[in-house]
C-alpha cells in the first residue's frame, strides 16, 4: 500500500482526508473545510515530506504555527533523548512508583521508559529532569533550539525542573518543533544513534490503516496557565506531533490546537483527546485502497 496516495496531497485532497465522513461531495480547495474542522479552535497543522524535503500540507490561520505555547507531554520526546544521551537511562530502567495515588490508574505503578511515553507518565518525567539538572538541561535546550528556551517555571517557584514545560515558562511554536523533529530523525542532534533509537521506538504507537508506522507523542494543558495564576485559564491546548513511515514515504506531522472560548463545564476532553482523531483522519487512507 502506497501512503504517497494519502500523504502527498493536494490541499483538495487534504480537505477531503481531513474531513471523511463529515466531506461535501465536492470539497472546495482552499482553508474552508479546515476552519471546519477545526471550528471552535486556534489551531495549525503541518506536514512535512522528508524525501522531498518540503511542506506538503500546512494549515494556521492568524500566524497561529508561530505562536509559542506550552510543550506540556511533548516535552517528554526531547527529554526521553537526553536522559538516553546521558546513559542515566536505558532499555531495561525502572522508575519505581512512590505509592502516590494518582486519577489515572495507568500510573500507579512502576513504569517503563515505554509506558512513560506511552502513558504519558508526569511523574517519571519528574523525576528525570531534577536527574538532568538545569545545566544539562539548558545546554541541551540550546542545542536543539528548543522555542524560548525557558526552563525556569512558575514565577516565583524555583520549580523549573518538575513544571517548566507543563503550563508554564517553557514555550515551543509548531514550527520549532517541526525543526526540532526534522532534526532529530536526520540525526542532526548531539545525541548518539542509540539515544534517538530508543526515544523513537517508545513513540512507536503502531500502524496506519494504509500499514505505514506511525510514531507519536500527545500533550495537553492550560493555555498560558502557571499554578500560581490566581485565576487559572479554561482554555485547552493540545498536541500531537511525530513521524510516519513505510513504503519507502517518511513524514514528520505536527498539529497543536487552543480553545477560542472556555469549554462547557461538562466538557473534560482534554486539548490532545479532541486534536488527535482530526490529525489520525488526514493520516488515514481515506479513499485509497
Amino acid at each position: 500500500m502506497n501512503i504517497l496516495k494519502t500523504l502527498r496531497i493536494s490541499s483538495l485532497s487534504l480537505a477531503a482526508a481531513l474531513l471523511g465522513p463529515w466531506a461535501a461531495a465536492t470539497a472546495a480547495p482552499d482553508a474552508t473545510d479546515f476552519n471546519e474542522a477545526f471550528k471552535g479552535f486556534d489551531a495549525c497543522f503541518l506536514l512535512y515530506d522528508v524525501n522531498a524535503k518540503k511542506l506538503v500540507a500546512e494549515y494556521g490561520p492568524g500566524n497561529r504555527c508561530k505562536q509559542r505555547i506550552a510543550p506540556n507531554s511533548t516535552f517528554k520526546v526531547p527529554l526521553s533523548l537526553m536522559a538516553f544521551n546521558e546513559k542515566i537511562i536505558d532499555a531495561h530502567t525502572v522508575f519505581k512508583w512512590s505509592g502516590q495515588i494518582y486519577s489515572r490508574a495507568e500510573l500507579n505503578r512502576d513504569q517503563t521508559p515505554r509506558s512513560w511515553m506511552q502513558d504519558s507518565v508526569v511523574w517519571v518525567s519528574q523525576d528525570v529532569a531534577p536527574s538532568l539538572g538545569y545545566a544539562r538541561i539548558g545546554k541541551y535546550l540550546d542545542d536543539f533550539r528548543y522555542g524560548n528556551l525557558d526552563f525556569s517555571g512558575d514565577i516565583g517557584k524555583n520549580n523549573g525542573l518538575t513544571n517548566a514545560w507543563l503550563s508554564s515558562s517553557l514555550q515551543i511554536s509548531a514550527y520549532e518543533q517541526l525543526e526540532f523533529l526534522k532534526a532529530m530523525e536526520a540525526h542532526q542532534l548531539p545525541l548518539s544513534r542509540e539515544a534517538v533509537d530508543q526515544t523513537r521506538q517508545n513513540m512507536d504507537l503502531g500502524q496506519l490503516a494504509n500499514g505505514a508506522e506511525l510514531y507519536g507523542k500527545t500533550g495537553a494543558g492550560r493555555h498560558r496557565m502557571r499554578t500560581s495564576d490566581r485565576t487559572p485559564s479554561r482554555l485547552r491546548d493540545g498536541w500531537f506531533v511525530g513521524f510516519v513511515e513505510g513504503g519507502g514515504e517518511h513524514y514528520v506531522f505536527v498539529a497543536n490546537l487552543t480553545d477560542r472560548q472556555a469549554p462547557r463545564a461538562d466538557d473534560r476532553a482534554a486539548g490532545s483527546q479532541i486534536l488527535k482523531p482530526i490529525v489520525m483522519r488526514i493520516l488515514n487512507e481515506r479513499t485509497a485502497h
